[in-house]
């Protein structure tokens, strides 16, 4: 995912410090880490994705999951931590041209996305199937959304997935295909289906987990699973100094509970794991 969703279109912004220099990163001192700005750890991210990370309403401050991961981790490294936001798509050519050191976005470890980062795999991500809650009881078995429209943010890996799913299910046992409804974000798939231009949509299930808790009982979660791909933190290929030590901070703070905790307080814990670096084959 992914992202990808609450508010489409986030502009490129910079949180923080700006965080305009590219080229050679620099040494940290007393970390051994190579970072474009010496004792900073440099963070894209699209504050589009609750929990995971977003914008709180009230203070229009950065919050969520990986936000309070990245905190944990940059005192662990004994690093500040700058922010840069950015559209989702923009992300990991962000990591790859050293404008940002990590990102940590609620994006899926892919193969395809390997060929150009690396991923620090720490969070069991599910893509799920949901609809209006008052819709629930029609979908029971897969061939129900054959034929039926699926509102899906065309930049993540929900996608290509609903293609699969759609040849599977449906056109290989002669039924209609699964019309498909491409947006640019997850937030704007989810308003298709609001407004009843879509009968269904997809997302991951922490957002769906996270729409239950601000409004019970607007949406629900149909069928099995969509996809099943680790969020990572993607870091520019090579760059193993930063992954050693980011994997060591996730492996820390998993043995002392810190990343359970943190997870929980956002009602995520089943995505608890243990780091691994471009886990999926």
């Amino acid at each position: 995912m992914n992202k990808n969703l609450l508010k489409g279109g986030v502009a490129a912004a910079v949180v923080a410090l700006a965080l305009t220099a590219c080229g050679s990163p620099a040494k940290s001192a007393g970390n051994e880490l190579n970072t474009i700005k010496d004792g900073v750890l440099s963070v894209g991210l699209s504050p589009d994705f609750p929990p995971m990370e977003y914008l709180d309403e009230s203070n229009n401050k950065l919050v969520g999951v990986d936000v309070d991961i990245v905190t944990e981790i940059g005192k662990r490294l004994g690093l500040k931590v700058e922010y840069t936001q950015q559209k989702f798509d923009q992300l990991i050519n962000s990591v790859r041209t050293d404008r940002v050191d990590i990102v940590f976005s609620g994006m899926s470890d892919t193969v395809e996305r390997q060929k150009t980062v690396d991923f620090i795999d720490y969070f069991k991500s599910v893509g799920r199937f949901y609809v209006l809650g008052a819709d629930k009881a029609k979908y029971t078995q897969d061939t129900d959304l054959c034929g039926k429209s699926v509102a899906v943010s065309s930049k993540t890996d929900y996608y290509p997935a609903l293609q699969r799913f759609s040849k599977d299910k449906c056109e290989s046992a002669g039924k209609p295909a699964v019309s498909i409804v491409p947006t640019d974000s997850g937030a704007a798939a989810r308003l298709q289906l609001d407004q009843g231009r879509a009968q269904a949509a997809i997302q991951g299930a922490e957002n769906l987990v996270y729409f239950e808790k601000k409004n019970p009982g607007k949406y629900a979660m149909i069928l099995g699973n969509v996809t099943e791909l680790p969020f990572g933190a993607a870091t520019k290929k090579g760059n193993s100094a930063l992954e050693e030590k980011v994997v060591k901070a996730f492996q820390d703070m998993k043995a002392d509970g810190t990343l359970k905790k943190i997870l929980d307080s956002h009602n995520v814990g089943y995505g608890l794991m243990d780091p691994v670096i471009n886990g999926v084959k």
